[in-house]
C-alpha cells in the first residue's frame, strides 16, 4: 500500500465531508476489510486473486502480438489508475476521520 499524497483543498473537503457522513451514520471504516471479504464471497465476479494476478497478466501479455499487447498494457494501466485512486481516496478518507476525531 502506498501513502497518501499531499491533498488539494477540493480533495481534503471532499473527504472531510464524507468522513462526517460516516460518522454521522456510525458505519466504522474499520469493517471495511470485512465488508470486502464478504463480498469476495458472494461470487466468482468479485473473488480476485492479487498474488496470482500478476503471473497470468505476464502470460497473456507475451501470448498477445505487439499491438494488442500495446492495447493490453494500456488498459491494464487505466485500471491500476483507477485502483491507485480509490486507494488515495481511502488514505484521505481516513486523514479526514482522524482530523475530526475531538
Amino acid at each position: 500500500m502506498t501513502h497518501p499524497s499531499e491533498p488539494t483543498l477540493e480533495v481534503q473537503q471532499r473527504a472531510d465531508a464524507l468522513a462526517r457522513r460516516l460518522a454521522e451514520s456510525d458505519r466504522p471504516i474499520a469493517e471495511l476489510d470485512a465488508l470486502l471479504d464478504a463480498v469476495r464471497g458472494l461470487e466468482a465476479r468479485f473473488d480476485f486473486d492479487l498474488q496470482g494476478r500478476p503471473g497470468a497478466i505476464e502470460a497473456v501479455r507475451h501470448a498477445l502480438p505487439t499491438m494488442e499487447r500495446d492495447l493490453f498494457d494500456a488498459v491494464i494501466d487505466d485500471h491500476a489508475c483507477e485502483v491507485a485512486a480509490l486507494a488515495e481516496a481511502m488514505w484521505q478518507l481516513a486523514a479526514a476521520m482522524i482530523r475530526a476525531r475531538p
